[in-house]
């Protein structure tokens, strides 16, 4: 009896102290079999089983243990700091992670699985291109173009869709709210590139995962995380920039905090654009086009009656701004798999000058003393709970909620006059996602999830009289009441979705793919009756529902091959900005239309990649897309107007101007193709390119669609040297006539040469050469730069407001403690 005792004891005395870990992919959530795990000897190695377990009794309390799998970045832990059931975290590695997508159906997936095309800047390429906005970063993505309107602009194109058409993600929380224009918007450069450790961009409709907007694609920002367990524990990051001829400087600070359980990363940067300087070679033959002769000097203290002579023509005047850029980020891992999240983020601009409309004329002289946006904020705060589940239908899981305050304002005041008028929009923004993973067996994959927001918006807008002497603006009179850019009474946004995604390896040369959600959509929005546009404007409510799928197939019959299929609808329902906005630009004034109802997106991919055994491939993805009930902008009429007798104008800020706001316009196509290339020509060189066609096919009501871009081409060369690489780049866009641009103002056609005859000329083709440089100097010191805009070309990208800047010279120094 006594032996029994004993022997029930001992083993119940093994079973508490036999430590066990368990091993997982830190991005897709796998268990990982086959690490290796050892000692500072390697005098006993332990390895994980099928299931991603293994045992460290073995192992003294004291010895530091290494966790070692191919493609992954290793990890150290000091045995006695581990607990019983441990979930251990695997990083993958740069090229392991360039095979991951994070972003499909807001779960990580293989990319070789995926039937969708998807572009992918990692952390390492960042820091090669140190660029200064994340405009400049996604111009580093085949397929997408980036339009400027001011030297604080840059919005992103994808497949001919912009602005509101396209989806913007940070760390899971959409940046696309109730009033994204229509037109161009620059809200991705409140993301700072220095933060970030990759992003992606879906090409193509991806309402499945995102909901509404995501019609021309998705573009993700992925923000630092702070590494727990580290064996260093504290790391600095510094890094300066400064780009001569134009003035543009950044500076960065970064410091990260490493505990057994927990961490803490904070990033600071501060951006200092100047004046853009256009370049002098002006090979299109137009001598005088884009060249800044006149320019304002009014400040917000500065009075000044008439256009200033630009000593330097060449020097676009009020194009310069500054911008400061935060990001901190706190992280817990409990013992059982569970880790916390709290992310942090800020961005305020100062004053940015609207370049376009501070060059814009009538009867031959500037119009605008003042036109400049006011400082752009956003400030959010997203705490996120992310988990490992044990059961088939709960592989992993991730809450998360996330609060935005942003602001934003624009100030205007015409030459000849003291009337400032300033319109101020302040929005909050709430929002849910739950997302969930789920494996039934092997090859068989679930996403799920739910999503929910709300948009709170404020608008209000007054004209003040200056009180100026002797060229001094010494106050202000009393505001007076002037139309709001917003419905005046308040306005909501709110959404609500639930969504399932699933993925199935067929046999292991072909994945099929379904998804599926379901949007609600619901818009609120009230008028005072002060300052009124329409007088017939009171309130408006809408309410959408719309059942969006994808379906997809990608086949690989072999390592050199691939072939992908993907169906996918999509739908935009009206923002605010869309049903409810007052605008006037060029002498038309957009106004609200109660009647708009919501866009409708089906879409047909096919992609094809070869690729041979030393990295070279070939891939090329088409697309043609209907889209149903287009919104676009035409005539409209405001029927209890008496101001002016034509009953398509009305009075507005002393000007008669033609009115006109979004309808649905039926159907339009698009369509077009993205190829890429890279050929490694020897170990030390590899060449790459990217050429992009769009073509659009509107209606008799519609025109032309806005935003389809010209064909454009990158290549690039690079040669890897002993302790960095040096590149050798060449940008080309063609021409982009007359008679293919929008009707409504959205591509800018005012802003292209002017002829003889009194046309515009469209925008001449171009073509650009860089070099760039990235050198590792020693082992925490880092060198890039390059020479831009080698041979000092003139040239604006088609649809910008705003010349390219002329030749530069740009060095970035890091350094790492």
């Amino acid at each position: 009896m006594r032996f029994l005792v004993n022997t029930i004891f001992l083993c119940f005395s093994f079973c508490g102290i036999a430590q066990q870990v368990l091993v997982k992919d830190a991005v897709t959530h796998e268990v990982l079999a086959g690490v290796s795990i050892f000692n500072t000897e390697k005098s006993h190695l332990e390895t994980t089983t099928v299931n991603g377990k293994a045992l460290l009794d073995e192992f003294d309390p004291d010895t530091l243990l290494s966790f070692s799998y191919m493609g992954y970045q290793t990890q150290t832990f000091q045995k006695k700091e581990l607990k019983s059931s441990q979930v251990i975290w695997m990083l993958p590695n740069a090229e392991q992670l360039g095979e991951i997508v994070l972003s499909i159906s807001r779960s990580s997936g293989k990319k070789q699985r995926l039937a969708q095309q998807v572009g992918i800047i990692s952390k390492q390429e960042i820091a090669q291109i140190s660029p200064e906005n994340s405009a400049a970063l996604l111009r580093e993505v085949p397929g997408v173009r980036v339009q400027q309107s001011q030297g604080g602009g840059g919005s992103p194109v994808l497949r001919g869709f912009e602005a509101n058409r396209v989806l913007l993600v940070v760390d899971g929380v959409r940046l696309n709210n109730a009033i994204f224009r229509s037109g161009h918007v620059h809200n991705a450069l409140s993301v700072d590139p220095l933060s970030l450790s990759r992003a992606e961009v879906i090409f193509g409709p991806s309402s499945v995962g995102y909901g509404s907007d995501a019609l021309g694609g998705v573009i993700h920002f992925y923000t630092r995380t702070p590494l727990i367990n580290q064996t260093k524990k504290l790391h600095l990051e510094t890094s300066s920039s400064y780009t001569f001829n134009q003035n543009t400087s950044k500076q960065s600070v970064v410091m990260e905090y490493s505990a057994p359980n927990w961490a803490v990363l904070q990033q600071v940067s501060y951006s200092q654009f100047g004046d853009v300087i256009m370049g002098t070679r002006r090979r299109h033959g137009f001598e005088n086009w884009g060249k800044a002769y006149q320019y304002s000097q009014n400040t917000e203290t500065n009075y000044t009656a008439t256009p200033s002579i630009n000593s330097n023509p060449d020097v676009q005047q009020n194009s310069g701004y500054a911008q400061l850029d935060v990001l901190q980020k706190w992280i817990y891992h409990t013992t059982n798999g569970i880790k916390f999240t709290l992310n942090l983020q800020g961005s305020q601009s100062g004053n940015i000058p609207r370049f376009d409309k501070l060059s814009e004329t009538k009867d031959g002289e500037l119009r605008f003393a003042r036109w400049e946006y006011g400082p752009q904020k956003r400030w959010m705060i997203s705490p996120q709970i992310s988990f490992v589940g044990n059961k088939p239908w709960l592989h992993s899981g991730k809450i998360g909620a996330a609060v935005q305050l942003l602001e934003e304002s624009r100030i205007q005041r015409k030459f000849a006059s003291l009337n400032r008028e300033t319109q101020q929009e302040q929005l909050t923004v709430y929002s849910l996602n739950a997302d969930f993973t789920a494996k039934t067996r092997k090859g068989r994959d679930w996403s799920y999830g739910l999503e929910l927001t709300h948009n709170q918006v404020h608008s209000s807008a007054d004209a003040q009289e200056l009180h100026v002497v002797a060229n001094e603006i010494i106050g202000l009179n009393t505001k007076t009441a002037i139309p709001t850019r917003y419905p005046s009474g308040g306005s909501t946004y709110a959404t609500f979705a639930g969504y399932v995604d699933y993925r199935y390896d067929i046999n292991p040369k072909s994945t099929l793919s379904f998804g599926a959600r379901h949007t609600i959509t619901e818009l609120d929005a009230a008028w005072n009756e002060q300052a009124l546009i329409d007088a017939k404007l009171a309130h408006a409510y809408q309410k959408h529902q719309s059942s969006n799928v994808t379906l997809g197939y990608n086949y690989r019959p072999n390592k050199q091959w691939q072939i992908k299929a993907l169906f996918s609808s999509g739908f935009r329902a009206p923002n605010i900005d869309d049903l409810g906005k007052t605008r006037e630009d060029h002498g038309v004034l957009s106004v609200p239309n109660l009647e708009l109802t919501p866009e409708y997106i089906y879409s047909t991919d096919i992609g094809i990649r070869k690729q041979w055994k030393n990295g070279s491939f070939v891939e090329t993805n088409g697309y043609y897309a209907f889209v149903h009930d287009y919104i676009a902008r035409g005539p409209y009429s405001v029927m209890q107007d008496q101001t002016t007798e034509d009953a398509g104008t009305i009075m507005y800020s002393d000007d008669e101007v033609r009115t006109t706001a979004n309808i649905n316009v039926g159907t339009v196509k698009v369509y077009g193709f993205n190829a890429q290339s890279k050929w490694v020509i020897s170990p030390k060189i590899t060449h790459l390119s990217s050429l992009t066609y769009t073509a659009g096919l509107g209606n008799n009501t519609s025109g032309n669609l806005p935003s389809i871009s010209p064909l454009f081409v990158t290549q690039k060369l690079q040669w890897q040297l002993l302790k960095g690489e040096l590149s050798l780049l060449w940008h080309h866009a063609q021409q982009k006539t007359p008679e293919t641009y929008s009707p409504w103002g959205e591509d800018g056609l005012e802003e292209t040469p002017l002829l003889a005859n009194g046309t515009f000329a469209g925008t001449p083709a171009w073509h650009r050469w860089d070099i760039q440089l990235a050198l590792s100097l020693s082992s925490s010191v880092n060198l890039t730069g390059g020479i831009y805009n080698l041979w000092d070309t003139h040239y604006r990208e088609f649809a910008s407001g705003i010349s390219a800047p002329g030749r530069s010279v740009k060095l970035a120094l890091r350094y790492e403690l």
